[in-house]
């Protein structure tokens, strides 16, 4: 059993332990997703370093990444214009063949992530900004879906959530370098960086 408990004093003032203990969940499931689809990029004969990285990160470096107090997934929450309209598909018909292609982040996981963002949208808008840089407006679009809204997104459309920063391979790499140190002095200033870059985009994005 993993222990959850996040340890950076300067941040822990901004949560609850029931809002750490999902998001370090999912991030923990995230990482273990992007380090699988790393060791199946790794070519023969021989890893890069960012593939090298990911295996000898182990599940102690893994954890110490997921215990990151904002999803390392972007699904577009600054972004309302995404949200306005929800997809009125029934989970059971058949998703056209473009959209059938799947990313690295398995349906399970997609709906997870779905359904944190619309509890918090509906419960904890604060914190919703935080942990998932969530805009005012894109958080009044998602409470406003169905569970079934949410199924058919992640069924029809999984292409559109997907890791953070995943056209930065420099911001992981970043990432990966300071949760190989046993310190969490550059993974604190990490997470202090992702909190201000979600919240410099949800402030660009507003109308």
């Amino acid at each position: 059993m993993l222990d959850l408990q996040y340890p950076a004093a300067g941040l822990r003032s901004l949560w609850d332990a029931a809002l750490l203990e999902p998001v370090t969940e999912l991030n923990a499931e995230v990482l273990e997703a992007l380090a699988a689809a790393a060791a199946r990029a790794a070519p023969p004969g021989g890893a890069p370093a960012p593939q090298w990285q990911w295996r000898a990160l182990g599940e102690a470096g893994r954890l110490r990444l997921a215990r990151t107090p904002l999803l390392l997934v972007d699904a577009g929450f600054a972004r309302p214009e995404c949200w306005c309209a929800a997809p009125r598909a029934a989970v059971h018909e058949a998703v056209p063949a473009p959209l059938a292609q799947r990313g690295v982040l398995a349906t399970p996981l997609l709906r997870r992530v779905l359904l944190l963002a619309w509890h918090l949208a509906r419960t904890n808008r604060p914190c919703a900004r935080i942990a998932l840089g969530m805009s005012a407006a894109c958080a009044g679009a998602v409470a406003s879906w169905r569970f079934a809204d949410l199924e058919a997104l992640a069924e029809q459309r999984p292409a559109w959530i997907r890791p953070r920063w995943q056209d930065r391979p420099e911001v992981w790499q970043a990432w990966l370098n300071a949760a190989l140190q046993e310190s969490s002095q550059e993974l604190e200033r990490l997470r202090l960086w992702a909190i201000q870059s979600l919240a410099a985009e949800v402030t660009a994005a507003r109308p």
